[in-house]
């Protein structure tokens, strides 16, 4: 039964650890899209800036003149015009390494509605500069130096006109996202950060050994979705049913989010093979993830509110990410540490110990410095066994014909069950934060609170039933089995080595 049990456990394990991937670009991102067509005499530029609802929310501060809590036709196109000049100095477009101006010829300023009824910022310019005298072969290069520090998706698409041949571009013909309006699905975990082009072009010949300006391969796009989580906050009217309903919907929510990849329950149960877990422990793994998601939602909100200036949200998540590599590594190498000297019986190896044995036949023995026998009160000598110490290279050794093993049960650790529910905890969820700003922006502060509450205690209640199957399963096949077979005995070692492989991947990705 045992047997069953580890091999039961190592597969899902393995299941878990392999589904654990990153997350996509979120409520941060500052997205960029550039498309280069080259007239006979000219060059037009398209350009479009699409704000995801946390920057845009920053932004409001500065658009909202008359601050009376929307943002206007006029307050919009008077934002527009504020920021261009700066927007398109910071646009380099030079032909034959001479710098080139740009105007705009004109302009466009949306605020679509994104998740939780918060806006997004959209900004469409149609750009041009006038080219000099042309060469034979002329070579354009082209940069984009606007929010260099942000997040996003960054595209570059070069257009064919009639009479004009482009070749040798480090930028392709065809764009993926349709102007920033829907993004490929299989590649939102590592967006384009195309930001300089470069590319000759001529009205004549192609030289040889040149190479055509080329398409990208085709990508299937991703249906916009919207935000369940904030929508949650979006409600005509806050009342007592739709409190009740909004409050299951957002643990229904929590637990969902908690079964999408990167949310520790691999590490859950790798840890807890081959440990002595109780109920209460898991209990107390789930208070501390729920504690800790919340905090770190109202810390990111209040970041994001007041300080937004001088720490840029999306470049905490990073940070994060490694503080809860780090912990899931440090938790790795400790249980690997332990479990792998107590199978090899090195637990106690190079001391003396200090128990007693009675092997039912009138005497007993002590494992002091010497082991001494008493044979009722007529007979008292001593003996040592190996210079009064035990080598533990086998779990098991015989005394007078009586088996024991002297491999430990491992119990849980308070502070390692801490530190892995911190780190089950540790990233917020962008749905919370923009569920948070929702909540602010439509003064329902207090619903927003309890609602991202229980959308943490919907996430630790998964992760603490992960914890739970684990111990139930283990305790229903039974402990028989597991002393006879080396295989089984190594599985929590093996557990703990995922764990901490689990934490270095960790901290690669939020370093990469």
């Amino acid at each position: 039964m045992r047997t069953k049990f580890y091999l039961l456990s190592g597969f899902f394990i393995l299941i878990f650890a392999a589904i654990a991937t990153a997350h996509p670009l979120g409520n941060f991102s500052v997205n960029q899209y550039s498309r280069l067509e080259v007239e006979k005499s000219d060059i037009k530029i398209r350009q479009v800036l699409d704000m995801a609802e946390i920057p845009t929310f920053q932004e409001q501060a500065a658009i909202d003149a008359d601050k009376d809590g929307t943002l206007s036709e006029d307050e919009l196109n008077a934002y527009a015009d504020k920021i261009t000049p700066q927007f398109l100095a910071n646009l380099h477009l030079s032909v034959n390494n001479q710098l080139l101006a740009l105007r705009a010829e004109s302009k466009e300023i949306t605020t679509p509605p994104g998740a939780g009824n918060l806006p997004t910022l959209r900004i469409q310019w149609n750009l041009i500069a006038d080219l000099p005298n042309k060469n034979a072969v002329n070579q354009v290069v082209f940069e984009n130096k606007n929010y260099n520090e942000r997040l996003g998706w960054n595209e570059i698409v070069i257009n064919r006109t009639s009479g004009i041949s482009i070749f040798d571009s480090t930028a392709f013909g065809s764009g993926i996202t349709d102007e920033l309006k829907a993004y490929p699905a299989d590649t939102l975990n590592s967006p384009l950060t195309e930001r300089t082009a470069e590319f000759s072009f001529t009205t004549g010949a192609v030289p040889e050994n040149a190479k055509t300006l080329q398409n990208r391969d085709g990508h299937t796009t991703a249906a916009v979705q919207t935000d369940r989580l904030a929508e949650l906050i979006n409600v005509p009217e806050v009342t007592p049913s739709i409190i009740f309903f909004g409050l299951l919907l957002a643990f229904g929510l929590g637990a969902m989010h908690a079964m999408s990849p990167g949310h520790g329950k691999a590490v859950v149960g790798a840890y807890l093979v081959g440990s002595k877990g109780t109920p209460k422990h898991a209990a107390f793994l789930g208070l501390t993830v729920t504690i800790t998601h919340t905090l770190g939602v109202f810390a990111l909100g209040l970041i994001t509110l007041f300080a937004s200036n001088y720490i840029l949200p999306e470049r905490l998540i990073p940070i994060l990410s490694f503080v809860s590599g780090l912990l899931v590594l440090y938790i790795g190498l400790t249980m690997f540490k332990s479990r792998l000297f107590a199978v090899l019986g090195w637990e106690n190896a190079g001391h003396h110990h200090g128990h007693e044995h009675s092997h039912g036949d009138g005497h007993s023995h002590s494992h002091n410095a010497q082991h001494e026998h008493s044979h009722g009160e007529h007979e008292h000598h001593s003996h040592s066994h190996d210079e009064n110490s035990h080598s533990h290279d086998n779990l098991t050794h015989t005394h007078d014909g009586h088996t024991h093993t002297h491999l430990p049960p491992e119990d849980i650790s308070w502070k390692s069950l801490l530190a892995l529910g911190i780190s089950g905890g540790l990233l917020p969820c962008p749905s919370a934060l923009v569920l948070m700003l929702s909540a602010i922006s439509l003064n329902r502060v207090g619903y927003g609170i309890l609602l991202t509450l229980v959308f943490s205690f919907g996430l630790a209640a998964t992760l603490t039933a992960v914890g739970l199957i684990f111990l139930y399963v283990g305790k229903a096949f039974g402990n028989s089995g597991l002393a006879e077979n080396r295989i089984l005995k190594a599985l929590p070692v093996f557990s703990a080595f995922v764990i901490a492989c689990l934490g270095a991947v960790i901290c690669y990705n939020s370093l990469s």
